[in-house]
């Protein structure tokens, strides 16, 4: 979900059809709109957290359906079937990426010959540029936008390669070769001192890039293949990365050159968040939640709890805001006081 203001919006699926959910922070609706076509197949249910961005609210479905909506009313704006539009083509699990708004433009991947990625107009969906040199599938991930000296450019994860995007045309500023068992890439790349790091499942393992001062070029650091990390998200805190791996506890590494510095035992397979220097990690084994004072030297578990509402997989994203932790779990969403006493 994502806390703007007093509203809290987030997505579900009713009758195979993806609905926006503006809720107020009491958990009641205040409106809902129906997005488009939602994934079916394997593992039914929404795929995206809404953007928003200047009283607008932009969301993208696992059939490739774009979309916005005005929040003050809840009335749709546009929608864009982009697989139809730039002749994607969907993947084993359903696209799921949450929508970039930069500037002026809404950036997704639809999978499509020469647009991989494109970029519509956030306000009328029309289309504004696609990568060309680009016709991978999509890898699940949501894009990046970072800034190499006066340049901006998009950094995102497709079926094949990670590449650099430059933010104003979609050319191929750079890609490299990356590829695992099932093309799955979702983990969104962390950006830090001129250096992009990336990590995904299925045994991948994890690498860090530098780039290049003007951002034309990438090159590899290190390569490591213990935090590979499945779609739970890796964090760069106070000089260390965190993630955990498909088959492994939540990890520390050393961004120097990749050494694991300490394994968290007690957190399992999580999606993590970081706020109020403090880590919460939902653990996909079993619902439970952690607190977790983190530094490089080690760590202390200072609070635990298990989600016992709702129902399907741990797979959501926790969300901390003015307070409140927000746990998803299948139907139920649920809001935790965290604040300090």
């Amino acid at each position: 979900m994502s806390v703007v203001g007093d509203t809290i919006y987030c997505t579900g699926t009713q009758d195979k059809r993806g609905v926006l959910y503006a809720l107020n922070l009491g958990g009641k609706i205040k409106w809902q709109g129906i997005y488009g076509s939602e994934w079916t197949k394997d593992r039914p249910m929404s795929r995206t957290t809404p953007t928003i961005d200047g009283g607008f609210a932009y969301v993208y479905s696992g059939n490739g359906w774009a979309a916005c909506f005005n929040v003050q009313t809840g009335a749709k704006v546009w929608t864009v079937d982009t697989l139809s539009r730039f002749r994607g083509r969907n993947i084993q699990w359903g696209i799921a990426e949450s929508p970039l708004v930069l500037k002026d433009v809404f950036i997704c991947h639809p999978g499509g010959p020469d647009a991989a990625v494109v970029a519509l107009d956030k306000r009328s969906g029309k289309p504004v540029w696609t990568s060309k040199d680009l016709s991978d599938k999509s890898a699940y991930c949501s894009p990046l936008a970072i800034h190499m000296g006066s340049e901006q450019q998009i950094v995102t994860q497709t079926e094949n390669h990670i590449v650099g995007l430059d933010a104003k045309t979609g050319s191929v500023l750079w890609k490299i070769r990356q590829r695992n068992r099932w093309a799955v890439h979702p983990n969104t790349p962390l950006f830090f001192d001129g250096l992009i790091y990336i990590s995904s499942g299925y045994r991948y393992g994890s690498q860090l890039l530098k780039l290049s001062a003007d951002g034309a070029e990438a090159s590899q650091v290190w390569r490591e293949r213990q935090l590979d990390n499945h779609h739970e998200g890796v964090l760069f805190i106070n000089g260390c990365i965190y993630g955990s791996g498909s088959g492994s506890r939540l990890l520390c590494l050393d961004p120097k050159d990749g050494k694991v510095l300490y394994r968290v035992a007690e957190v399992r397979k999580a999606a993590i968040v970081y706020a109020g220097d403090r880590l919460y990690a939902y653990d996909e084994k079993g619902g439970g939640v952690f607190l977790v004072n983190v530094s490089p030297k080690g760590y202390k578990i200072a609070g635990k709890f298990t989600v016992t509402k709702g129902s399907g997989p741990h797979w959501a994203h926790p969300v901390v805001a003015n307070g409140v932790l927000y746990i998803r779990h299948g139907e139920v969403l649920m809001a935790y006081d965290v604040k300090e006493k």
